[in-house]
Formats: C-alpha cells, structure tokens, sequence
C-alpha cells in the first residue's frame, strides 16, 4: 500500500462530520472520493516538505490528526463556503488546517487555501505543514526522534501560535499521532510480510 492509501483507510476509520437527518451535503461515495483527494494531497506534500525533521509518513500523520481535528474533514470547511459549524475564527482561518494569515501563510497564498480539488487541497496541506514544521522547530523538535511528547509540544504551539507547553487538546492529538503512526507502520510491515511471502 502508498502512504495515500494507507491515509485513506485511517480516515475512513474516523467517525464523519455529523448532519441532521437530509441535510448531509454529500453522498458516501462522495465523502470517499474527497477523503481520497484529501489523502492523496497530504501523501504527495509530506514527501515534497523541507525542514521538517523527521520522516514524511510523521507529517503526514501529524497533518492528518491537526486536519480532522479542527474540521472533522467536513464539506464545507473543505469548499471555504463560510457555513461550518467549525468556527473558522469568524472568517478568519481558511482550509482544514484552520490557517490564519501570517507570516508563514500570506494574504496571497491564504487567498487560495480553499477548494475541494487535488490542487487547492495540496496548497493547504503545503500551508499546514509548513506551520507544523515552523512550530515544531521552535518548541524542540529533535532531528530524527519522533516522539509523541514532541508532537504534544508542536501541536500547542500551532494551536496557539505561541506556547509550547502541551495541553490537554495537544496532548490527545499527539496521542491519536502515535496510533496513526502505529497503524502505518503495521500496514508497512504486513505489505513486506506479503511481499517476502510472493518472492
């Protein structure tokens, strides 16, 4: 299995955002393919990311966990039609990752993070993990050793935007990082016991 498809079974696992009854924007078929884009856009930008100081399936683990975290993957966080029952800061946070403009996401590139398509959906995840990586190299991040705690501080600091001590909310989402991680690393490992077991 790719790191996208691997993503993609995670994500269906998750829970979806809830609907009333008949007011679910989306079929399941649907839902599927835009958990397919979604994983598909975090695959490609994970391995493409620079400065980050672990390995790609860690940020895309991590961008995984913040993205569902803050959104719930819904539609209309996804689509940037300014209805989500997420918040989005008063219209301020675009995308699944929530983004303000800063310093690290422009006006011009914040302008662009919405849109169900692959490529809008691959500008937000380039934007969230640069954020991640940003936060992750201020609050510690060791180069080479992944760590749930590491992650817990990361996520505080890309929750706040300035405190890295973790907190209850970081924390969990550093842990739901570790099971993500834990279930790529099974789906790794069971494909190269496939793999031994054909050759």
């Amino acid at each position: 299995m790719t790191l996208a498809e691997i993503l993609l079974s995670i994500a269906l696992s998750l829970p979806a955002p809830w609907y009333r009854p008949g007011h679910n924007p989306e079929t399941a078929d649907e839902y599927r393919s835009r958990l397919e884009s979604i994983s598909q856009a975090i695959a490609m930008e994970a391995h493409a990311a620079e400065g980050w100081r672990w390995d790609a399936t860690s940020l895309a683990a991590a961008t995984l966990v913040v993205w569902y975290a803050e959104s719930r993957f819904a539609l209309e966080v996804h689509n940037g039609s300014g209805r989500s029952r997420h918040g989005e800061d008063d219209g301020r946070a675009r995308c699944f990752g929530q983004l303000h403009q800063t310093g690290y996401v422009p006006k011009a590139e914040w302008d662009t993070l919405t849109g169900v398509d692959l490529e809008a959906t691959r500008r937000c995840a380039r934007a969230t993990m640069r954020v991640l990586t940003a936060q992750g190299n201020r609050c510690g991040m060791k180069e080479n050793q992944p760590n749930m705690w590491a992650v817990a501080r990361m996520v505080a600091g890309y929750m706040t935007g300035k405190a890295c001590a973790p907190t209850k909310a970081s924390t969990a989402r550093a842990r739901r990082w570790s099971k993500v991680m834990d279930r790529i690393k099974s789906a790794a490992s069971e494909e190269a016991d496939a793999t031994g077991r054909q050759g």
